[in-house]
C-alpha cells in the first residue's frame, strides 16, 4: 500500500498517514481535513420551524498537487462558496462543477493548479439552508408528547452513521477522515443544547435566543458528530477517573434515570480499568432520543432509544439487563470507534466486534446478577452467528468496498456484531486472558485518536513461540478474511485415538459445494477423564492445512467425549454415532451450557441431513424436568423444534411439545426468576399460544388458555402493522409479531400494510426486503404465505434497484415445506430472472424439492417416534385424563 505522510502546521505539527484509494465512488484523498468550524442556527424549532441555516470552515492540507476539492454534500442548498490560502490569506478563485443528479459529491474546480509544497493548507467556507428531516438520518426533527394533555415538543437530533453527516453539512464524509470540530449552535434560549464536547461559552441573543459554543473536539469521524435541541431534563454524575456522566431525556422523574446513571457511571470505569486508556474526552452524556430505534456511539453524545435508559424503580430483568448491554456497547464504542477507529467500513468489525465482546464482559463483570457471561454469551451471540454464517455470504473483513451507502449498510449484521464478538472471545480464550488484555492495552495505546487496518490489530499481539500453535495474526486472518465456519467430525478409533476432520458447515443444498475452506480451528474438549483441564484453552491445533487429524487424547473407551464444551469456538461438533449415544445416556447430568451446545449442534446437522432427528427428540427426552433454562431456551427456538413443528404437522408432535411447554412453565414460573428464566418463561408463553392448546399448563395440567397475554388478542388495524414495521426499534416489532401471531388465519391485515408501505414509497425497496426477512426470521410458518403473495405483486422493474432479494429469496427457499409454496417461488424467480444468477431456478429447485422428499420419507418415521416415545405417552394420558 502507497502512503503519504503529511507535517502541517497548523496550530500545531499534525502528523496525518493517508492512504491512496481507488475503490469505487470513495474521495481522490488529494485533500485533507484538518479541522472544522461549524456554526448552524436552528432557533425556530419551538415555533415549528423546521428550517436551519448554517455555515461551514474547513482547513484542509493539500496532501498532492491538485486542481479540485472534492468532498459529500447532499440537500443542503449552498451559499457562497470562498476559498483562501492559510498562510497569507489569499483567494484562490474557483467554480462550482455540476454533478449529477445522483451525485452525492460536491466538486469545486481551482483555477489554478494547488501545489502541496506552495499552498499546504487552504481554508474552504461554506454557507448553506436546509430543512430538518423526518426519516431519522442526518439533522433531523423528532418529538415526544408531555403534561396531561399531551402537548407535543420538537427534538432536533442527528443520526450520521454511515453517511449521513453529509445530509447535514458539506464534509469530508469518510472514516478515514479524523479530524477535529468547533461547533456552535444558535438555539432557543429554553432549549438544552448539546454536543459532542463540553460547553465553551453560551452568548445571549436577542429574540430570547442563545448561541451556545463548544469546546474543541477530539480527532473523530464525521459519522460521530451529534448535536441535541429540545427541551430535556439530566442528571449528572463524576466517574472516579473525572468524566463527567451525564443522562439527558425528556422531562421525567429523575428516578427513571437513575439506573442508567449508576450503569453508564460503573460500565465506563471497568472499561477504563480493564483497557489501562482514558475516554479521551471530559463528559460523555447518554441521551434518551424519542423514537430512535436503538442507539449510535457519538463521541461523547450517545443517542439511545428511551427504553434503554429511563427505566422505573421496579423495571423488569430483561429490561434490565437491555438497558446494560445496551450501555455497555455504546461505551466501548467510545474507544473501540471513536479512540481508535476503523479506515474504511471494509473493517467495521474492528469497532463493532469489540462493543459486542465487551458489553458482555463489562455488563458481566458489573452486573452478574443479570448477565451470566458463559450462558449469554452463547444465546446471544454464538448460536445467532452461526446460524447466521451458515447463509449469509461475506466475511468479516470486506475488502475491497464501494462507497455505496446500501451496499455499506448491509455490513451491520450478525456477522459483524456477534461473529466479530465470538471470534474475540475465542482468540481470548486461545491465547490466554493476560495475553489478549496486553494486546488490546497495546492496540489502543499504540493508535490512539487514529485510524486502524485489521493489520494494525493482529501486531499489537505477541506470539507465545509455541510453533505447533497458529501465530495471533493466522488466527485472526483463518476466521476473519473468508465467510463462513468449519463443522468438526469426531470419530473414536480406538480406547484413546480420534480422528478429526474439518469441512465448512453450509445450510443448503449447493451445486458446488465448498470443499476449499480450512481454518486454525482450536479444538477444546471434555471427557471424564481429563479433569476439565482442555475445556477453555486448546488442548491443540487443527490447521488450515489439517482436513483430517488423528490425534491422543486423555480419555478412556468408556469415558464420554464432548469437544468445545464451553462453546469457546466457533464451530459445531458431529460425532460417530456410538459417541452420540453416549452423549445423550449422559445429557441430563452435563452441565446446561453443554446440553445447549450438543442440543443445538444436533439440531442443525440433523436438518443438513448429517445426523437422524430422532438424536435430537431422544435429547429432548432427556432434558424434560430438567430445571435449567438455557438448553431449552437453545432446543424450543424457530429454527430448532420450531422447523419440525412446521414440517410434521401432528398432533401428536404438538402434544408432545406441550408437554415440553408445561415443564418450562414449571422451572421458570417463579416470581424470583433470574433472566434467563424469564426468557424461558416468555418462549412458554409463546409456545403456549402457538399450540392453540387449553391443555398445555404448568407440569402439562390442564390450565384455562385465559392466562396467557395473548388471549385477550385485540384486532390489530393496518395503520398500527405499518407503524411497527417501520420502527428502527426492535422490541417493537417484535410485539408488533407476537400480536399477528394471534390474529385470525385468514386476516389479511400483515399484506395490506405491506402493499401500503410498497404504495406509499414509506421504505426503499432493499428495506423494505429487510423487514420481510425479519418476518421470515420470526416465524417462517405463519409469514412467509404473506410474504410471497405480497411479493407476486412486486414487479420486477421494482426489484431490479434493490441487492437484497437474492438474499431474501435465499432465505425462502429454505422455508418451503410444499409443493404449492414451491411453485410460488419458481414463478418467483422466473419474473426476475433478469438480475438473478443463471442457474438460479436449478439451484433452488434442487432446495426445495429436497426439503419436500425429505418431509416426504422422513415425517412419517418421526411420528412414529414420537407416538412410541416415553414422553409422548406420558402427555397423551394427561390429555386423555383431562379429557375424561
Amino acid at each position: 500500500m502507497l502512503w503519504f505522510v503529511l507535517c502541517s502546521l497548523v496550530s500545531s505539527l499534525v502528523v496525518m498517514v493517508v492512504p491512496i484509494v481507488t475503490a469505487n465512488g470513495r474521495l481522490p484523498n488529494t485533500t485533507l481535513p484538518l479541522h472544522y468550524d461549524l456554526h448552524l442556527e436552528a432557533a425556530g424549532l419551538g415555533v415549528n420551524d423546521y428550517t436551519y441555516r448554517g455555515n461551514v470552515t474547513i482547513r484542509i492540507a493539500i496532501v498532492s498537487d491538485t486542481d479540485e476539492v472534492i468532498l459529500h454534500n447532499v440537500g443542503s442548498t449552498l451559499g457562497s462558496i470562498c476559498l483562501r490560502r492559510c498562510r497569507d490569506g489569499v483567494a484562490i478563485t474557483h467554480q462550482l462543477l455540476e454533478s449529477e443528479p445522483t451525485s452525492e459529491l460536491l466538486r469545486i474546480r481551482t483555477d489554478r493548479m494547488l501545489r502541496r509544497a506552495e499552498d499546504q493548507v487552504i481554508s474552504l467556507t461554506i454557507t448553506f439552508n436546509n430543512t430538518l428531516g423526518e426519516d431519522r438520518i442526518g439533522f433531523y426533527r423528532t418529538q415526544y408528547r408531555s403534561g396531561p394533555k399531551r402537548i407535543p415538543s420538537a427534538v432536533a437530533t442527528t443520526h450520521f452513521q454511515p453517511t449521513y453527516a453529509r445530509l447535514a453539512f458539506p464534509c469530508f464524509d469518510e472514516p478515514g477522515f479524523k479530524t477535529t470540530f468547533q461547533i456552535t449552535i444558535v438555539a432557543n434560549g429554553s432549549h438544552l443544547v448539546a454536543s459532542n464536547a463540553p460547553i465553551e461559552t453560551i452568548t445571549w441573543l436577542p429574540n430570547g435566543h442563545k448561541s451556545v459554543q463548544f469546546e474543541r473536539t477530539a480527532p473523530m469521524q464525521t459519522y460521530l458528530v451529534s448535536f441535541l435541541i429540545g427541551n430535556f431534563t439530566s442528571v449528572h454524575t463524576l466517574t472516579p477517573s473525572g468524566v463527567e456522566i451525564g443522562i439527558l431525556a425528556p422531562p421525567k422523574d429523575s428516578k427513571s434515570l437513575q439506573f442508567s446513571l449508576q450503569a453508564a457511571t460503573t460500565l465506563l470505569t471497568s472499561l477504563e480499568e480493564y483497557t489501562g486508556q482514558s475516554l479521551g474526552v471530559r463528559k460523555l452524556d447518554h441521551a434518551a432520543i424519542p423514537r430512535f430505534g436503538n442507539a449510535m456511539e457519538n463521541w461523547g453524545l450517545v443517542a439511545y432509544d428511551e427504553q434503554f435508559l429511563v427505566l422505573a424503580p421496579k423495571a423488569h430483568r430483561l429490561q434490565l439487563a437491555q438497558a446494560v448491554l445496551t450501555i455497555g456497547h455504546e461505551t466501548a464504542h467510545q474507544l473501540f470507534g471513536n479512540l481508535v477507529g476503523p479506515a474504511w467500513w471494509s473493517y467495521l468489525w474492528l469497532s463493532e466486534g469489540f462493543a459486542t465482546y465487551f458489553e458482555l464482559v463489562l455488563g458481566a463483570d458489573t452486573y452478574p446478577e443479570l448477565l451470566p457471561l458463559e450462558e449469554s454469551f452463547a444465546i446471544r451471540h454464538m448460536r445467532p452467528a452461526l446460524l447466521a454464517d451458515a447463509y449469509e455470504q461475506h466475511p468479516l473483513t470486506v475488502d475491497p468496498l464501494s462507497a455505496n451507502t446500501p451496499e455499506i449498510e448491509t455490513l451491520f449484521d450478525t456477522i459483524t456484531y456477534s461473529k466479530a464478538g465470538c471470534i474475540l472471545r475465542m482468540i481470548n480464550c486461545s491465547i490466554g486472558e493476560e495475553a489478549f488484555r496486553a494486546g488490546v492495552q497495546q492496540y489502543l495505546e499504540q493508535h490512539r485518536n487514529g485510524v486502524v487496518w485489521p493489520e494494525d490489530l493482529y501486531s499489537s499481539f505477541t506470539d507465545q513461540g509455541d510453533t505447533d500453535e497458529p501465530t495471533v495474526e493466522q488466527m485472526f486472518r483463518s476466521w476473519a478474511d473468508k465467510p463462513g465456519y468449519p463443522v468438526v467430525t469426531v470419530e473414536r478409533l480406538n480406547s484413546s485415538f480420534v480422528r478429526f476432520r474439518q469441512h465448512r458447515c453450509q445450510n443448503q443444498e449447493v451445486t458446488t459445494p465448498d470443499t476449499s475452506s480450512r481454518w486454525f480451528i482450536p479444538i477444546t474438549y471434555y471427557t471424564n477423564s481429563s479433569g476439565g483441564k482442555f475445556e477453555y484453552q486448546p488442548a491443540f491445533w487443527m490447521k488450515e492445512t489439517d482436513h483430517e487429524l488423528v490425534v491422543q487424547l486423555e480419555l478412556n473407551w468408556q469415558d464420554v467425549l464432548i469437544v468445545n464444551p464451553r462453546q469457546t469456538g466457533f464451530y459445531r461438533v458431529e460425532y460417530d454415532e456410538r459417541s452420540w449415544n453416549g452423549i445423550v445416556d449422559v445429557l441430563a447430568s452435563l452441565p446446561a451450557l453443554v446440553q445447549a451446545k450438543l442440543v443445538d449442534d444436533a439440531f442443525v446437522l440433523a436438518r443438513v441431513g448429517l445426523v437422524g432427528y430422532e438424536l435430537c427428540l431422544a435429547m429432548l427426552q432427556k432434558l424434560a424436568k430438567n430445571p435449567d433454562p438455557v438448553p431449552w431456551l437453545v432446543a424450543m427456538a424457530e429454527e430448532n423444534v420450531g422447523f419440525l413443528q412446521r414440517v410434521l404437522r401432528s398432533v401428536e408432535f404438538d402434544r408432545f411439545l406441550g408437554g415440553f411447554v408445561g415443564e418450562m412453565f414449571g422451572f421458570a414460573g417463579s416470581v424470583t426468576r433470574s433472566l434467563l428464566q424469564s426468557q424461558a418463561l416468555d418462549v412458554a408463553f409463546d409456545w403456549w399460544a402457538r399450540l392453540g392448546s387449553g391443555s398445555i399448563g404448568v407440569n402439562g395440567k390442564a390450565e384455562s388458555r385465559t392466562r396467557h397475554p395473548s388471549a385477550a388478542c385485540l384486532p390489530l388495524s393496518v395503520e398500527e402493522v405499518v407503524e411497527a414495521l417501520l420502527s428502527f426499534d426492535d422490541h417493537v416489532r417484535d410485539r408488533l409479531y407476537a400480536r399477528l401471531k394471534c390474529q385470525p388465519n385468514e386476516s389479511p391485515v400483515l399484506l395490506l400494510a405491506l402493499e401500503r408501505i410498497r404504495d406509499t414509497n414509506r421504505l426503499t425497496t432493499g428495506k423494505l426486503f429487510v423487514v420481510l426477512e425479519s418476518l421470515i426470521k420470526s416465524n417462517p410458518g405463519l409469514f412467509l404465505p404473506a410474504t410471497l403473495e405480497f411479493l407476486s405483486t412486486v414487479p420486477p422493474t421494482v426489484v431490479l434497484g434493490s441487492d437484497r432479494f437474492e438474499r431474501l429469496l435465499n432465505l425462502i427457499v429454505h422455508e418451503v415445506t410444499d409443493r404449492r409454496q414451491a411453485a410460488l417461488v419458481r414463478k418467483l424467480i422466473v419474473q426476475n430472472s433478469a438480475i438473478l444468477p443463471v442457474n438460479y431456478l436449478s439451484h433452488a429447485g434442487t432446495v426445495m424439492t429436497s426439503t419436500i422428499s425429505w418431509r416426504r420419507e422422513q415425517v412419517p418415521k418421526l411420528r412414529e417416534f414420537v407416538h412410541n416415545s416415553h414422553m409422548a405417552s406420558i402427555y397423551r394420558q394427561e390429555g386423555n385424563e383431562q379429557e375424561a
